[in-house]
């Protein structure tokens, strides 16, 4: 029974996963640092198949990482409003003229 596998997080059954979760936790740190991030997640799945075989039950543990890091960018403005109007420019498009108001303030 030397090749006998514990089914349990402390021994090396699941060695690549555990390292490709160092892997992913290590670069979603970095990734949070990169981008002055402050929360993340980090999920962890195990789908765990059974089937019939010849000698009895056949495991398959597979494994899936994800870190999600949400980074949210935004730029805003605003062109017009109170002190223009819209107008036909007489070629099919169209200006915005500012209002006599808005010449008075320019002034």
């Amino acid at each position: 029974m030397a090749n006998v596998k514990p089914v349990n997080m402390k021994s090396d059954t699941f060695s690549q996963m555990k390292t490709d979760l160092d892997i992913t936790l290590n670069r979603l740190l970095k990734n949070m640092d990169e981008y002055a991030s402050d929360k993340a997640d980090l999920t962890v799945k195990i789908t765990v198949t059974l089937d019939d075989g010849p000698e009895g039950t056949v495991p398959k543990f597979d494994h899936k990482i994800t870190s999600t890091l949400q980074i949210k960018d935004e730029a805003k403005g605003t062109v017009g409003g109170a002190g223009y109007v819209l107008e036909e420019d007489g070629h099919g498009g169209h200006v915005l003229r500012p209002t006599s108001e808005q010449t008075q303030m320019d002034v």
